[in-house]
């Protein structure tokens, strides 16, 4: 991946403390050792038990701390730059969420919380906060693998309604093709309609999205299900989804459940 004006500079990366592997993190030194991105590595800790003992408190952080360090080591011998950031707080969900915007992160990376699609309308999962309120385009990541089939689909809405859509569809086609030209991945389109929506300009789809008529799709269906089904065909590493309002958001949050397919949102800025 060559070094480009386009290239996420500052990567904040969310460790998860409950797990001993961590894609995002994997995924996130992959990333800088292209793009020569700066790293910040945050991890949020709690334990009631020491809600009211601040000398434990600081044990726990150091201990933290000092995980951390032995997670980074490999990255930093590699000639990464890494910092640390450690918190103590109850509320990790919004603690994250500030602390993204403290490091003035363009790309916050976790690893995709998976529940089912009635548990993400039913929780407000730490997904959900990040689509939700993080103004940086947000990367979930569904696994440790290195986007091996190197593929990437972006997610388009054809028919905007109005122009914060049009911009949106605009940002998106060029982060994704960005993205592909860096990383050297195959970019390919997916549009999705309704049963009345049946007619598809395959040519006006191409030239729109800057692509071969044989890359691009379209996909009956309520949207999650439609994107998945063309990213699972095509192999997609990653799926580039837009992040315009509520309606957009669910799609986001349903279709995580569905891919195995890393999915970067991006906000409406």
């Amino acid at each position: 991946m060559s070094k480009s004006n386009d290239a996420f500079q500052n990567l904040f990366v969310v460790i998860d403390p409950t797990q001993m592997i961590q894609p995002a993190l994997i995924k996130a030194e992959w990333i800088a050792a292209r793009d020569d991105a700066a790293l910040r590595i945050y991890c949020c800790v709690f334990d009631e038990r020491f809600a009211e003992n601040q000398v434990e408190q600081q044990t726990e952080l150091q201990l933290t701390r000092d995980w951390l360090e032995r997670l980074v080591e490999s990255g930093r011998r590699l000639g990464l730059n890494v910092d640390i950031e450690v918190e103590w707080s109850s509320d990790w969900r919004n603690a994250l969420l500030e602390a993204a915007k403290a490091a003035k992160a363009d790309l916050v990376i976790k690893s995709a919380s998976q529940h089912s699609a009635v548990g993400r309308r039913l929780m407000k999962t730490s997904d959900w906060m990040l689509l939700n309120s993080c103004t940086s385009p947000v990367l979930l990541v569904s696994g440790h693998r290195l986007w091996e089939n190197k593929r990437i689909l972006a997610a388009v809405k054809l028919k905007a309604e109005d122009k914060v859509h049009e911009e949106l569809n605009t940002e998106l086609l060029r982060v994704s093709h960005s993205i592909a030209e860096r990383a050297g991945l195959e970019l390919s389109a997916v549009t999705a309609y309704k049963g009345d929506e049946m007619f598809f300009d395959r040519q006006h789809f191409a030239d729109l999205c800057g692509l071969p008529r044989n890359r691009v799709f379209s996909q009956e269906g309520a949207p999650e299900n439609a994107i998945a089904k063309i990213a699972d065909d095509v192999g997609a590493d990653i799926i580039v989804i837009g992040n315009p309002g509520e309606a957009k958001r669910n799609t986001a949050r349903l279709l995580i459940d569905q891919v195995k397919a890393d999915v970067l949102v991006l906000p409406n800025a």
